[in-house]
């Protein structure tokens, strides 16, 4: 049997992507962020500005790492949109 933190998958970004990769370890939320070649030379040009989607990543993983409540309220949130969808979906047919 193999330990299945030796399997590893690997993801293709095109160019200008980047990517939140979320697991669990030990209970624990594990998270790593993930930018394309082309982001990766942004960000070491320090002329050019932090591209808006590694930002807006960024300021994801930086809240769900500080606020003990937003990973609970994310999923409730999400939860509430699913069902409504379902709902609505139900009503039309």
């Amino acid at each position: 049997m193999t330990d299945s933190k030796d399997q590893k998958t690997t993801i293709t970004l095109e160019p200008g992507q980047v990517a939140v990769v979320l697991g669990m370890e030990d209970g624990q939320i594990s998270r790593q962020l993930f930018a394309s070649p082309e982001v990766d030379a942004m960000l070491d040009d320090e002329h050019s500005d932090i591209p808006f989607h590694y930002f807006l990543a960024s300021a994801f993983l930086v809240r769900l790492d500080q606020d003990e409540d937003f990973a609970s309220d994310l999923a409730e949130w999400y939860d509430e949109r699913l069902q409504g969808e379902a709902g609505r979906r139900e009503d039309q047919s």
